[in-house]
């Protein structure tokens, strides 16, 4: 759920990993994970179930990440 038109397109650091979205013809960047700093562009509280669940796996993962052998 995208409310707003700012959106990076470019000069984003070697290495992060970035998930893209669409909206009429113009290419913005949803999603970014670099290191240990996950960011989104959009509001997933908007989105209605996928948000949710999306939100309850973003809380999970530093309990996740600690489990990492």
């Amino acid at each position: 759920y995208f409310v707003h038109s700012y959106g990076a397109h470019s000069g984003l650091p070697e290495g992060a990993v970035v998930s893209w979205s669409e909206h009429e013809g113009d290419r913005f960047v949803a999603a970014v994970e670099y290191g240990q700093v996950c960011s989104t562009q959009f509001h997933p509280e908007k989105s209605g179930a996928a948000g949710a669940r999306l939100l309850r796996n973003w809380l999970r993962l530093p309990a996740a990440a600690d489990r990492v052998e």
